[in-house]
This record gives C-alpha cells, structure tokens and sequence, in this order.
C-alpha cells in the first residue's frame, strides 16, 4: 500500500473520490482539510508598534477635518472639512477641549441646531484616536440619552470608519448606554444620584444643562456632582463639556455658569469701515410695524459705528464670519484682531448667538415678527420666550418687567369711571361666562362678559354661603348635594342689558374649579354629570356637555398654553356624556392675564370694572375684589400668593381667560358663538309716533297661514341650547 512518503515522484496526490452515499459525520471526516494559515509577522509586528507608540498631537478640529463625515440627508452631507457652513466659531470651543488646554470646564450658551453638540462629538472622535480616557455623557433624561446615541453617535460611528475600527467586538461593547473601544470607553448616562456616585470619570458630556435638576438626588447640581467624582484624576487633569439653551434664568442654570467664565463673544470686522462689532442680535435690522413678511424682506446686519451705518446682506455672513475671533474678559476687539491679556479662569465660556448661526436672517426676522405679533393680539409671551431661547440663544426678560405693574390705586380710579354697574351688561359684550371656585364654606363666582379684541367687563362677583333656604351652610368639599346649588344662582342665571333692562343674557359657558383634594374633585365629576343628564323630579332638562369646563391649575410653567384635556375612566358614569378636565398653564394664562390688566385705556385687551369696585366697604381700606386682583406677585418667573391672602377674583379672572380659549380659541373668534347666548337685539317700535307726539293706535298684527304650515304671528317655543365647537389650543 502506498502512502505519502512511499508514493513515487509524479503520482497523482488527489484525495479519493467522496462516497455520497456516506453519511453526513462521515462525509465531513473523508473531505480534506486546509492547513491554517499564519498571520503576517511583519504587518503584526508594525501593528502592534504603532498602538503602544504615542499619538500623533493634532487638535480635536484637526482630528474632525481628518476623519469625521456627514451623513444629513437634505443638508450638507461629505467630509466636515468641507462643509460650506461658516464654522469659525467652532474651532476654538472645540480645541480647548483637549487635554492640553488649561481650562478645566469648557461651557457653551446658544440657540439650538447651532453645533454645540458637534463641539463634543469632534472631542469624542480625538479622544477616542489619539487621547483615549473614558468619558461620561449626560443628557437630561434616559429617553433622551437613548435617542441621543441611537440618532447621534450611532451615525458617527457609521460614518467615521476611524472611530468605528476601534471599537471592540462583541454585544457587550456596542449597546445604547456602553461603546468600548482600545483604550477608552463610552458611558451614556441620565442625571440621578446613582449615575454620578458610583462613576469616576475624567471627562464628562453635560448636554442641555438647563433641563437637569438643580438639585440631583438632593446632593447637589450636575457640575459640582461631577467634580467630586474627579478627585482620583486630579493630577493627571480633568475635563467636562457642558452645553444649554437657555431657560432657568440668570441664576440658575447655564448662564451664571458662562457669566462666572471667561466669558467670551463673537466680534466681526465691518466690511464697510473695518471696525470691529460683535455679531449679535441688536445688530439686525428689518422692519418692526408691518407684517412678518415685511420683516423678512427688509432684514439686515447694521453697522453700529458712528459714520458708518453699512448694512450687511445674508450673502456677506460669510465673508463677515471669516474676520471672527472670539474676545474674551480682559481683551478688545480691535480691527482684525483682539488686544488685551484674558484674565486668567478655570472656566471657558462663550456665548453663542442665533445670528451666526444656521438660521438665515430673514428667518429669524420672520419668527420674531410673527412672535410679536402674537404678543400684541394676545399678550401671550410663549411664543416671544420660546423664540429667544431657541433661536437668539438668550434668557428671555418679560416685558412686564419694565413696566410699573397696575396698582390697587389705578383699578379704583378704573372703576370710579366707569359707565355701567354691577350686575348689568353694557355695549360691546358679546357673551358671559361664570367661573366658580370652592372653598371650605362657599362657592366663589365671577361673571364676565367678552368682546372683540379680547376686551372683557367684570359684570358680577359674588359668594355662595348657604343654600336656596338661606340657612344652611354650604360644605362643597364634603357634602355632594350641596353642588345643586349652582344651577339656580349661576348656571341659569341672566342679566339685563344696560340700555334696554327688559332684555337679558344667559351665561355661555360656567368654568367649575375642581379643587385641591380628591373629594371635591369627586363632587365636581358627580354635578357634571347630573347636570348634563338632566332631571325630571327637578324639571330641569339636560344641558349640552360644553356648557359646564371643570378646571384644575396645572404645574408645568413651560408647557402648552391649554394642552388636550384628560379624561378619568373611574369617574365616568355608564351612558353618559364623556366628562373632560381641562389642565390649563396657569402660569401663562396669568401672565396673559396680567397683561390685560395694564391696559390703562379702553381698547382691544382692556378689562372694564364696575362703579362698585371703587366703593370701600365699612371695616375695609380698600375693595376686597380690586385687593384680590392684584393678590399675587410674579417671582423668578412664577406667580406666587402671599400667606394669608385672599385671591379668589384674580383666580375666577384667569379661569374665565381659559374658558374662552377652550370654546373660543386665542383668536376669540366671537362668530363662533351661538344666538342664544348672545345679547338680545332691542325691538324697534312697530310705527313711529305722530307728528303731534300723540302714542299710534295699536294695531293688530295680522296672521297669514299657508297650506300646510303653522300662523306666522305665532310665537315658536324656544329651542334647546346648542352644544358648541370645542377649539383645542397650543
């Protein structure tokens, strides 16, 4: 038998033929196997030299230009070195987050969708190639943090293969909240007490600082929770990014953080004169008293120097961003440079503003125009906030805090000039509304009708203290039949026109607080649901669902000015209507409120008051109503009621806002109204008098019949109220 070593030279080597009708096991044995093949030793060798060899020193925009590419489907997507954004701002935010720089904090104020984000990433991608160390991220909330690294990270990954090739193998290296890679790891964290006490980290991500707690599991803020968990790193240096738009305020939050650094803005050379000017939003120009439009048209970058006066197009920004260079506390601007020593400070801070930013200028005019706008038809301040915030990149400062607020003084003198009284409707009301807040031992109720151009006379105020017997005391936190109450003296309730007493109004809509604690809250759901239901013992018929809006004060000062109502599946009554609470901003509506109040002159937005407001009861310094209108203080951005201060009338006022907005919408578009809540039209004389003042003979009015219908001249029943559209608003 021949085997390898006895074959002689020639014979053919080839395996035997596989016998197919082996079995499986038996198949994989007869093939014959390749011998492994042996890496290179030299590629080996040279591979291993360079990871233990120094990195190269490049900075963190260097590292971005040499291996970072975009990936922004309908925008700028390639190499980010050559996106054709002005990016000179960037450059040295970015680099004086390497190691080598002296700062131990590097923080950013601005506008969103302005890079501060890429800032980080660009430092990320350094770290990771040629400065490894492990690295925390923060964003404000875990969702956030997992879309953060799912829309973000991921993509960088993807689109950067240097930064990818680096990351270890298997699951455990590469989920939402770890990527590990040689040398280094990243850990993507959410702001609580735990995710700061038990990870020691070098470097730190803080993104949108402004939404984290002030105070993180009662330990303290993100950077000082941050800081002591460097100590171990001490001497070999630390590091933490932290980045915000605006929106705590002065004091709290990302700017006292800036304002307490070095504290830098971006100064730009006129192409005009040469002299340099920060690029701010003072500096825009466009027309401020037409429409939006307008404003977009006519926007420009204006020279501030005396003599000059040159506007800058949005074709020039880029020549205008390539003379930038940011001064800083301690330098001045001078022209194409900066002279001046920085003082010295362990926190680099800059200011970034929206007009150097993505947006172009006659976007922003735009939105500030239409903010305004907003504003003087509404006086709502949301929109106006919101803007500053996200777009300029500053804390926004109310308007009302220039402004000297109304004084109880100013309202009496309102009132004592006023042309009507308590409990008439004068010209110009279009509908009432009735809004009812609890307390202890009474209903306290206010009446106001509406007008166009938001204008609003306080018809009636009044407490409920017993019942229709008039000696019972009234309980509506714990007695439920006590509610019945409300439909005799407020739900159907009228009142005469001041010109013509035989005419009244019916109430349009009665906004019901539901109170603080579950029983009234029970109690509230429960007359709701009898009232629209009717009741044939009490010969009442059944009123439509958007005659009654129960109401509860909502907490979250940032959000929608009347979000989608809620609907509580346990207090809902089988066959019923569907019982909706309504959850307004109470903290907007008040600033609206407010603001109505000011109006010093009838007008759109003024609120009227009746001659009783003026008087002074005995006992009394001054009106109990006019006292409780101006009950509450505006501190730090929040409205805020003193101890021991009654301020039932400025609550019913604010209420009767949302009521309006809920059926009306912000626009108070009054042709929604229905004819029965409006005033009656006064009946014009059926013949005019003679011409010797003598009264005309009565004459009869003459009834016509047609086949098949009822006599004209007879009077038709009155139909049931209609229900009325309900307008959800932002």
């Amino acid at each position: 038998m021949l085997t390898p070593a006895t074959m002689p030279t020639g014979a053919s080597t080839s395996p035997p033929p596989i016998n197919h009708r082996l079995g499986a096991l038996a198949l994989l044995m007869q093939q014959t196997r390749e011998p492994p093949r042996f890496a290179d030793t030299r590629a080996s060798i040279r591979r291993s030299f360079r990871e233990i060899l120094f990195p190269e020193k490049i900075t963190p925009m260097e590292a971005a230009d040499r291996h970072r590419h975009l990936r922004n489907p309908g925008a700028y997507s390639g190499p980010w070195r050559d996106s054709p954004e002005p990016m000179q701002h960037l450059v040295e935010p970015t680099n004086n987050l390497a190691m080598t720089s002296i700062y131990a904090i590097v923080a950013i104020i601005g506008p969103s969708q302005m890079g501060k984000s890429e800032v980080g990433n660009n430092w990320q991608v350094h770290s990771v190639i040629y400065d490894p160390a492990d690295m925390g991220f923060w964003a404000p909330t875990k969702e956030l943090t997992a879309s953060y690294v799912t829309t973000q990270i991921n993509k960088l990954l993807e689109e950067c293969p240097d930064v990818a090739e680096r990351q270890l193998d298997g699951a455990s290296a590469d989920n939402i909240y770890l990527k590990q890679f040689r040398g280094c790891d990243w850990h993507f964290l959410w702001p609580t007490g735990p995710n700061f006490r038990a990870r020691p980290f070098s470097r730190g991500r803080l993104d949108d600082y402004d939404d984290f707690d002030d105070d993180i599991g009662g330990q303290g803020d993100a950077v000082s929770l941050f800081e002591g968990r460097t100590t171990s790193f001490a001497g070999y240096g630390t590091k933490l990014y932290v980045n915000s738009s605006p929106k705590k305020g002065p004091k709290r939050g990302i700017e006292p953080l800036v304002a307490a650094g070095t504290s830098k803005r971006w100064w730009v050379d006129c192409l005009m004169c040469g002299e340099p000017m920060e690029m701010a939003w003072e500096r825009l120009s466009f027309q401020a008293d037409g429409t939006a439009l307008d404003a977009a048209n006519s926007v420009g970058f204006v020279c501030p120097h005396e003599g000059c006066g040159g506007v800058h197009l949005q074709s020039d920004k880029p020549a205008l961003m390539r003379t930038g260079r940011w001064i800083g506390r301690g330098e001045r601007a001078v022209p194409g440079g900066k002279e001046g020593e920085l003082e010295p400070n362990a926190t680099d801070s800059y200011w970034w503003d929206g007009v150097f930013g993505l947006a172009p200028w006659a976007t922003l005019a735009r939105q500030y125009r239409t903010a305004e706008l907003r504003f003087e038809e509404h006086q709502d301040e949301g929109p106006l906030k919101s803007f500053y915030q996200t777009k300029v990149g500053r804390n926004y400062a109310s308007r009302a805090i220039g402004d000297a607020p109304v004084t109880e003084d100013a309202l009496i003198a309102r009132a004592r000039d006023a042309t009507y009284g308590m409990g008439e409707v004068p010209d110009g009301v279009v509908c009432l509304t009735a809004t009812v807040d609890l307390g202890h031992d009474r209903f306290s109720v206010l009446i106001v009708g509406h007008g166009i151009g938001n204008r609003c006379w306080i018809i009636d105020r009044f407490d409920i203290l017993t019942l229709d017997d008039g000696v019972t005391k009234l309980e509506p936190f714990r007695r439920r039949e006590h509610w019945k109450v409300l439909y005799p003296k407020v739900l159907s309730r009228t009142y005469p026109l001041q010109r013509d007493r035989s005419l009244r109004v019916r109430i349009f809509c009665t906004g019901v607080d539901t109170g603080g604690s579950d029983d009234a809250t029970d109690n509230a759901y429960a007359w709701w649901h009898d009232m629209v239901t009717g009741s044939r013992a009490e010969n009442r018929a059944a009123l439509p669902s958007t005659s009654i809006t129960l109401l509860k004060g909502g907490n979250r000062p940032n959000g929608r000015l009347l979000p989608a109502p809620t609907v509580d599946a346990k207090r809902q009554v089988k066959g019923a209507p569907e019982c909706e609470l309504y959850v307004p901003n109470v903290n907007r509506m008040k600033d609206i409120a407010d603001y109505r109040l000011r109006r010093p002159t009838p007008g759109p937005a003024y609120v009227a008051l009746p001659r009783e407001f003026a008087d002074t009861p005995a006992g009394k310094l001054i009106n109990p109503y006019v006292a409780e209108l101006r009950a509450e203080e505006k501190v730090e951005g929040h409205w805020e009621k003193p101890e021991g201060v009654r301020n039932e009338t400025w609550d019913l006022f604010v209420y009767a806002l949302v009521v309006m907005l809920r059926l009306i919408g912000l626009d108070q578009n009054l042709t929604r109204v229905p004819m029965w809540a409006r005033p009656p039209k006064p009946r014009a004389p059926e013949q005019a008098p003679a011409a010797d003042g003598t009264e005309p003979e009565a004459q009869r009015t003459p009834t016509v019949t047609r086949q098949g219908s009822k006599p004209v001249g007879r009077p038709t029943p009155p139909k049931a109220r209609r229900g009325v559209r309900v307008i959800r608003a932002s």
